[in-house]
């Protein structure tokens, strides 16, 4: 696969990462996991994404922070609890398909080893676009390759950087959400978002654009092709029992991912797109 001027291909412990150094910005992918672990705009030199100072990068564990590909459940397995959480693909190494050079960025394009396995039913194939330019546009296709429909559930797992996750506020969300940390009971979105707790809330609605306000700093999140929009953070007792982050990492991260949590039909011969811009 012939790279790009803007490409290069560097290994960290065991795993081989994509470099991306275009005019616009910025950015770092994990083969292992088609894992999205970097994005900076040179027009402010800022790192959007948070990845955990202890993760493992052992192409044995899926890696702590970026952008993890959860497919095709998310979550645990409804019935095979035996399964890894979130899908098989994060643990694969995925392989270059494409590098294109445009006006606007590079455009990557990868795809897992393989888009079956034990879990799931249906003869799919998975392909992960993406470009970095002055934004991140991430496009997660699933195309049905078989004869008869069928169903998954996903998520662009995004953990974006921040100062302190008690200053900063997410806008752009209202109704209820599902909360776990409450035995899923349904609660009203609060009008001023805000974080002084754990926090593991589905949101089963589909705003296009979602702000995290960090101050003065802001990060605007647009999402398509998704049912929901998950908020998560482990605040510090989960911090503290997790082996791959640190202490008090969940002080400077937070979690707003595009997600497919009710379950996505793709009809024989057609292709679904979960997609997720970051400015």
């Amino acid at each position: 696969m012939l790279l790009t001027d803007s490409t290069t291909i560097i290994t960290r412990d065991n795993i081989q990462l994509l470099h991306i150094e275009n005019a616009f910005a910025y950015a770092e992918i994990s083969l292992f996991g088609g894992h999205i672990l970097s994005f900076k705009p040179k027009h402010d030199y800022r790192e959007r994404l948070w990845v955990s100072q202890h993760a493992f990068f052992d192409a044995k564990k899926p890696i702590r922070g970026g952008i993890p590909i959860c497919w095709p459940w998310f979550g645990a397995h409804k019935s095979k609890t035996h399964l890894a959480a979130h899908g098989y693909v994060r643990t694969q190494t995925w392989q270059i398909i494409s590098c294109e050079e445009t006006g606007t960025g590079t455009t990557i394009t990868l795809k897992p080893q393989t888009s079956t396995g034990d879990g799931f039913e249906g003869d799919a194939q998975l392909v992960l676009v993406v470009h970095v330019g002055q934004q991140l546009t991430i496009q997660l296709s699933t195309s049905n390759l078989g004869d008869t429909p069928l169903t998954y559930n996903c998520a662009l797992h995004s953990y974006f950087a921040i100062s302190d996750i008690k200053q900063c506020e997410l806008l752009g969300l209202s109704k209820q959400y599902t909360d776990k940390t409450r035995g899923y009971k349904m609660l009203d979105t609060p009008q001023i978002y805000k974080f002084n707790e754990e926090t593991d809330r589905v949101h089963q609605v589909q705003p296009k654009t979602l702000t995290i306000a960090d101050g003065e700093v802001k990060t605007d999140i647009l999402s398509s092709g998704h049912d929901s929009i998950v908020v998560w953070n482990p605040w510090q007792e989960k911090s503290i029992n997790m082996g791959d982050m640190a202490d008090d990492g969940y002080l400077t991260m937070l979690c707003v991912e595009t997600a497919i949590t009710q379950g996505q039909d793709v009809a024989p011969k057609t292709t679904h797109v979960l997609q997720q811009i970051i400015q």
